[in-house]
């Protein structure tokens, strides 16, 4: 009787360890889903894809949205931004999260700065720089290579006049 309760206990803890094992399992394989990346930390597990020393880039895509992270070489996020489409959304993460300059909020000190730019960051949709200011601050420039995708809807007028029933009035 007792080796017969010995043995279901072994094959119960060998059923609860495999059933407990699949999502692991099943996260290394291809094309499982895995966890974004999370922006805002100091030191994210992704590749360092800055293109000047001095600073670290991270960059990843989710759902057709590319986000940019500019850390300092201690860690500190510096700047953070999203793009689509030749547009861009500065987000509110990093120390010079106020000194981010776009094509539709460009910043007067980024544009009247002749401090030599310095590229952060280039892929072929998105060009991010540097200007060192003499107050030791960076403004940061992000710029579309290619042009923003326009959107349009035209509104087509009806076909025939509407009658206004609440005032009481034809469009004949």
């Amino acid at each position: 009787m007792i080796r017969h309760s010995a043995r279901r206990t072994s094959l119960l803890v060998g059923l609860i360890t495999g059933i407990v094992a699949l999502p692991c399992m099943a996260q290394g394989q291809a094309g499982a889903p895995q966890p974004p990346p999370s922006l805002g930390q100091s030191w994210p597990q992704m590749t360092n894809v800055s293109a000047a020393p001095g600073w670290r880039v991270y960059a990843f895509v989710r759902d057709k949205v590319k986000y940019i992270q500019v850390n300092d070489l201690v860690g500190t996020v510096r700047a953070t931004l999203a793009t689509a489409d030749g547009y861009f959304l500065v987000l509110p993460l990093g120390a010079d999260a106020q000194r981010v300059s776009t094509p539709t909020k460009p910043l007067a000190a980024a544009l009247n700065n002749t401090a030599p730019a310095v590229t952060v960051y280039q892929d072929n949709e998105v060009q991010l720089t540097a200007r060192y200011q003499s107050d030791g601050s960076t403004v940061w420039t992000a710029i579309a290579k290619t042009s923003p995708k326009a959107t349009t809807t035209h509104a087509t007028p009806p076909a025939t006049p509407l009658d206004c029933p609440p005032c009481g009035a034809s469009g004949q």
